[in-house]
């Protein structure tokens, strides 16, 4: 598969080029500022796109064992025990990555990016336009027939058997893309690949691996990454098929830009996702969206819908309390186009 990639980005250069003075997603520069300077870095610099955002064999997964498969599919297997679509690791399917260090960075992470560039999501976006972020007509039927068997349990509001053959004739079989799932997966990936996320899935695991004695010797880069690629997907499809979801986009009209970081999204409401779940996402410093995520057929859903807010002065305090947040949450790197909105930044 040619040179190995060594230099393995967490964020993705295509979307940080809008931070950047060029949009060149090589060359193009934006403002960083470390939270940690190493050797003789500056606190807050001026830097190429090339030069951030990316750690030596990040996804690096070499060296695991055959046991280290099974042990791996049989935690996913008891994780998703309750689950109707169940995810599973082939074993063919890793024989290059024993070897191979860059395996996720090139059969992952860019098939990952492929479905942002494929359907154009930031494109539209950036322009305000969320029509791709709706549920899909077979989503509709088959909530639509779940709400009426929750009714007829709950509250003995029969449905004819008219009306459900009338919502099984809306159901398709045919093969159609899924946008609101498509941008779901690629959203997840961007959360799960994230600095923040990534360490706390591997002292987890260390945690896993001092409790269980029988796993000790177990590959931990393999068992983080994995499970990285794992949960992206599995969150993906649970919020497609059961939660309600939708998206606030905010256009900043506000004298301060969003900023961005190594871990670009955030949840706002906590790790659980019981009630309501918002996480912020930057996109530029001029746009940034909330992902909205509420249980199905619960009073929060009845009013989830895809929103676009302008933001004048007035609203400056959200645009500045997200930016903290966002700092605050990220491992080491802030991201800015320009350098006050990070100096003015409380660390």
């Amino acid at each position: 598969m040619g040179s190995t990639v060594k230099k393995q980005n967490y964020i993705w250069r295509k979307y940080l080029s809008e931070w950047t003075e060029s949009g060149d997603i090589f060359k193009g520069k934006l403002f960083v500022l470390r939270k940690a300077p190493k050797g003789n870095q500056n606190k807050i610099e001026f830097r190429e796109l090339e030069k951030i955002g990316f750690e030596k064999y990040y996804y690096d997964i070499t060296g695991f064992k055959e046991t280290d498969i099974l042990i791996l599919n049989q935690l996913i297997a008891n994780m998703q025990r309750k689950e109707l679509a169940k995810f599973g690791i082939i074993m063919d399917d890793l024989k290059e990555a024993a070897i191979q260090r860059d395996f996720i960075e090139k059969n992952v992470m860019c098939n990952s990016e492929n479905i942002e560039t494929e359907f154009h999501f930031f494109e539209k976006l950036l322009k305000g336009d969320l029509s791709f972020y709706e549920d899909s007509k077979n989503q509709v039927v088959l909530d639509a027939l779940m709400n009426s068997i929750l009714s007829s349990i709950l509250y003995g509001e029969e449905i004819s058997e008219k009306e459900v053959n009338d919502l099984v004739k809306e159901f398709s079989i045919e093969g159609t893309v899924d946008l609101k799932y498509e941008f779901n997966r690629f959203f997840c990936m961007q959360y799960f690949r994230s600095p923040r996320v990534h360490a706390n899935t591997k002292k987890n695991i260390e945690e896993l691996k001092q409790k269980y004695e029988a796993i000790n010797d177990m590959n931990l880069n393999f068992f983080t990454n994995m499970m990285m690629v794992y949960f992206a997907e599995r969150m993906a499809l649970n919020i497609t098929q059961n939660f309600k979801s939708s998206i606030l986009l905010y256009k900043n009209n506000t004298e301060i830009p969003f900023v961005t970081a190594d871990t670009p999204i955030i949840c706002l409401t906590g790790n659980k996702m019981n009630s309501m779940s918002i996480f912020h996402y930057p996109i530029s410093p001029k746009i940034a969206v909330e992902l909205i995520i509420t249980p199905k057929f619960s009073d929060f859903a009845t009013v989830s819908k895809n929103m676009v807010m302008e933001l004048n002065q007035e609203f400056i305090s959200i645009v500045k309390n997200c930016n903290g947040k966002l700092a605050d949450n990220c491992v080491n790197e802030i991201y800015s186009d320009t350098e006050k909105s990070l100096s003015d930044l409380v660390l």
